[in-house]
């Protein structure tokens, strides 16, 4: 792949990734229902009655996830290809190592939600062991994500203002208020680490697009 057709892909699959996330939002706000609903631990039987009571949501909401999760993964694939270069190759690697991971974890969780949902409308609730594991991994997924954007941060490209601006706002914003989710849980940080993720995609999808002015 050539470079221009390189950082053009890159920039189609951050706006992709980037309206996917935003088509996730507009979602969960009409509909009164998110995946993140059912990232957290609950009792089984009041798990089971909020999946069966939010179901359309609950499956809209895996289907707009799934393509999240696809053009994120592409975008980070290409982004390794097209940052690496022979000083940074272990550092680029590490950080798309830690992206797929995420990816991995993302898509289990998505089919085991799918699946916790058939259970529940054949009368089975989810034990508290799965609901307990669901929870755990999905922290972990994120976790790999902050992992992963704080390293690419490291090799993104930084000769321009809104390319540092990008590289700063996972710094010191995406990556702080996602921990912060979990150490102190707030609706707030989690609207944050939402609107980082966002702000990142566009900004991505942006500083690349100048690249191919040039």
């Amino acid at each position: 792949m050539k470079g221009t057709t390189l950082t053009r892909n890159i920039v189609r699959l951050a706006l992709a990734a980037g309206l996917a996330l935003a088509a996730l939002l507009v979602a969960s706000i009409l509909q009164g229902s998110a995946d993140q609903s059912f990232e957290g631990f609950q009792a089984p039987a009041q798990y089971a009655d909020m999946l069966l009571a939010n179901e359309t949501s609950v499956r809209t909401y895996v289907a707009i996830d799934s393509f999240f999760v696809l053009f994120y993964s592409a975008l980070f694939i290409l982004l390794a290809i097209a940052l690496k270069n022979a000083d940074n190759v272990w550092l680029v690697a590490a950080g798309l190592v830690a992206l797929l991971i995420t990816s991995y974890l993302d898509i289990h969780e998505n089919n085991e939600l799918l699946v916790f949902l058939r259970m529940a409308g054949q009368g089975v609730q989810p034990s508290a062991e799965m609901i307990h594991s669901r929870a755990l991994w999905s922290s972990i997924k994120f976790q790999s994500s902050y992992l992963s954007f704080f390293l690419f941060a490291f090799v993104l490209p930084d000769k321009t203002v809104w390319e540092r601006v990008l590289r700063w706002g996972l710094w010191l914003g995406y990556v702080p208020a996602g921990i912060l989710v979990y150490a102190f849980p707030s609706p707030w940080f989690e609207l944050a680490r939402f609107f980082f993720m966002l702000f990142g995609l566009f900004m991505l999808a942006w500083t690349f697009s100048q690249r191919t002015k040039k």
